[in-house]
């Protein structure tokens, strides 16, 4: 029968007749037993883990890495006793000081070599604090975890001891190179600044709290992080297949033509706006905002909806190309989108000849009727090409790799 041991989260069983491996893992995410102890990871085994953790505390009493590694050594003992029919081992693995992804792969990569030692079935993460519980999902792709155990130190409460504790966080702002980047460097580049700009006299007060409210909107909303992984992204266009950088260049003469086709069109709107702002006074007021808005809405559609349609289409052949060289089935929807932009730019280009015109919108008008015959025709049209499309697709979907859903 079956027992569950509330603490550790462990199953065990009286009829099992090969006895599990457990494994109790210590993660140290930054390193701090190999830069402070001089500790090649892993470490394996009870004797060794409790050398390391002897040589971290007297390189650094105040780690509470330490403290999770001692912590790990009696959950061993303890386990040892009330658990004989376990195969025990603990460990402790390392990552990288500035954490991240390189961390969480050397930290993979060891423990794939204890595990390949000791085939653990079950594992026990043993952790000092959140930034190490980063790497449960690491840990768990490699073993199955069936319990956590957060080692917190004990401070005592008092004003004195918090005080202490205070002075001592401060200290590592100012000592340890990670943390006096952001407390130290970034406020002494803004106040550098700020005494530059007020000595000249460009600058007072407010643009000085108006500069520090920008840096802290950056840093709070992420916004520096994504701009640092677009340049870095930018930086690497030159690395990128030749039809992968095709497909990036157009996108960047797709965009310029669309901000062309908004700036000729607005132009042409306000135009249109003081053209026709000037007949409609005297008016009824909603005639007059109607006849004002269908105008204005139509000119700006004649001047730029060619200059719009040349940037999707520019789009859209850049990624047919794409698809087609690296033989992706989505290369048949490009080219329904090319069939569909080329419609809705016919479409929207009567259109705004209509809206612009002075017209009675009757049936019987050339304009009317064109449009009619084109929104029909365009239907018809689309519906042609969705068919041979499909069509072409199960002819020819043998030469396109399959996508995984």
């Amino acid at each position: 029968m079956a027992t569950y041991d509330d603490s550790m989260g462990l199953m065990s069983s009286s009829s099992q007749t090969q006895p599990r491996r457990l494994l109790i893992l210590v993660v140290d995410r930054d390193d701090d037993l190999g830069r402070k102890a001089g500790v090649k990871s892993p470490v394996v085994g009870r004797g060794d883990n409790l050398e390391a953790a002897v040589k971290l505390a007297l390189a650094d009493p105040e780690d509470s890495d330490a403290n999770s590694i001692f912590s790990a050594v009696k959950l061993y003992d303890e386990l040892s006793r009330r658990e004989p029919s376990l195969e025990l081992e603990i460990a402790t693995v390392t990552g990288v000081e500035k954490e991240g992804i390189e961390a969480d792969v050397k930290i993979a990569s060891e423990l794939q070599s204890i595990l390949e030692k000791f085939p653990a079935e079950e594992c026990i993460f043993v952790s000092d604090g959140a930034s190490d519980d980063l790497v449960i999902p690491v840990v768990s792709s490699l073993v199955r975890i069936v319990s956590v155990r957060r080692v917190i130190v004990k401070q005592s409460q008092s004003v004195e001891q918090t005080w202490l504790l205070l002075g001592r966080y401060l200290k590592m702002a100012f000592t340890e190179p990670r943390y006096a980047k952001l407390f130290l460097g970034i406020p002494g580049v803004v106040l550098m600044l700020m005494g530059a700009m007020l000595a000249a006299g460009i600058a007072t007060l407010p643009y000085f709290f108006l500069l520090l409210g920008v840096l802290l909107m950056l840093r709070g909303f992420g916004i520096d992080q994504r701009i640092s992984n677009s340049i870095q992204n930018i930086s690497k266009i030159t690395q990128m297949a030749s039809v992968a950088q095709m497909r990036f260049y157009a996108s960047l003469a797709s965009l310029a033509i669309f901000l062309i086709a908004l700036y000729v069109g607005i132009g042409a709107a306000v135009q249109k706006y003081e053209e026709v702002y000037g007949i409609t006074q005297g008016t009824d007021a909603l005639l007059a905002y109607l006849t004002i808005t269908a105008r204005v809405s139509g000119a700006f559609l004649v001047v730029s909806i060619d200059f719009i349609t040349v940037s999707v289409l520019l789009l859209v052949i850049a990624n047919m190309l794409y698809y087609l060289f690296i033989r992706h089935p989505r290369f048949w929807r490009t080219i329904q989108a090319g069939i569909l932009a080329i419609w809705l730019w016919a479409l929207l280009k009567r259109a705004g000849i209509i809206l612009e015109a002075q017209t009675t919108y009757s049936p019987t008008d050339p304009n009317i009727a064109l449009f009619l015959l084109t929104g029909v025709l365009g239907v018809f049209t689309l519906a042609v090409t969705f068919t041979i499309t499909r069509t072409l697709q199960r002819i020819y979907g043998r030469h396109f790799r399959r996508v995984k859903r």
